[in-house]
């Protein structure tokens, strides 16, 4: 894909979900959030070119490779295998989203089932002197008939109104703020929504951040807008805690960090400030 198909949001959802976890993690969260089919390899390059670290020893990927390999909740692969049989990959992606309001692909519920040899039964042939359900009605792929087609009009059963809110997988609110374009374009995070009602668009270069750590305190005074490079510092030093103050002084400490770093890349000017 090319570069410039990655959005600012992407990268920082990136920047957001990469502390704490592997390369092929990151890959199935990110496909997942934005439904995409970013390889391992792709995704690495990605956050070499933008230099989005995960700050991991590579001696913990054993204790963690069962946990940063699954798709679906134990609730999820239940109703799967419950509604697997006699139904077809389209219509069991339908069924989950709509159960659980959830945004699966086809793709990623044909592989889930091939993996773990989940079969519908079905064998995409009919038995000899099968008749069509659809025999003696107009439409030669519509299948059940006329009488039981979308009309113009007509509102899919899983469709969700402007204003629907759900929490994502990584915990975030999500709210829906328009019915047409793409999946990002039609989902948001709550909380940046609410921010930017006040505040106006984030600034390039800048993240906001939850001061307790909970996604889902989406008070003011729990979001702080802070650069990008003092949120990298947050997540390298591990200075994010489930106390706001705490994450202030964490803040505070990544600040200095961040302007120690500055006059390290300028010594004139610190030469300057010395001569003074």
């Amino acid at each position: 894909m090319p570069k410039n198909k990655y959005t600012s949001e992407m990268l920082d959802y990136l920047r957001e979900i990469a502390p704490g976890r592997f390369n092929d993690e990151i890959t199935q969260l990110f496909n997942e959030r934005f439904d995409m089919d970013v390889t391992d390899s792709q995704m690495k390059s990605l956050r070499s070119r933008h230099k989005i670290q995960s700050s991991l020893d590579p001696k913990d990927r054993g204790i963690r490779a069962n946990q940063s390999k699954r798709l679906f909740t134990d609730e999820q692969i239940r109703f799967i295998k419950k509604n697997a049989i006699d139904t077809s990959n389209i219509a069991l992606t339908n069924l989950i989203n709509a159960e659980f309001g959830t945004s699966f692909t086809l793709k990623q519920i044909k592989g889930w089932k091939k993996n773990r040899r989940v079969s519908s039964g079905l064998t995409g042939h009919f038995e000899k002197g099968h008749v069509p359900i659809n025999k003696g009605t107009k439409g030669m792929f519509n299948v059940g008939g006329n009488k039981t087609s979308f009309k113009k009009g007509q509102t899919a059963h899983n469709f969700k109104p402007i204003g629907t809110e759900r929490v994502d997988r990584e915990g975030y609110v999500l709210i829906k703020v328009a019915d047409e374009g793409t999946w990002p374009e039609r989902w948001k995070f709550k909380h940046k929504v609410e921010w930017e009602k006040v505040n106006g668009p984030i600034p390039e270069g800048y993240v906001l951040i939850f001061l307790d750590g909970n996604k889902q305190n989406l008070y003011s005074s729990n979001l702080k807008l802070i650069t990008k490079s003092q949120n990298l510092q947050l997540n390298r030093k591990q200075w994010r805690f489930d106390n706001a103050e705490a994450t202030e002084v964490g803040l505070s400490l990544a600040r200095i960090k961040e302007k120690i770093s500055k006059i390290q890349k300028e010594p004139t000017s610190l030469a300057d400030e010395v001569s003074r």
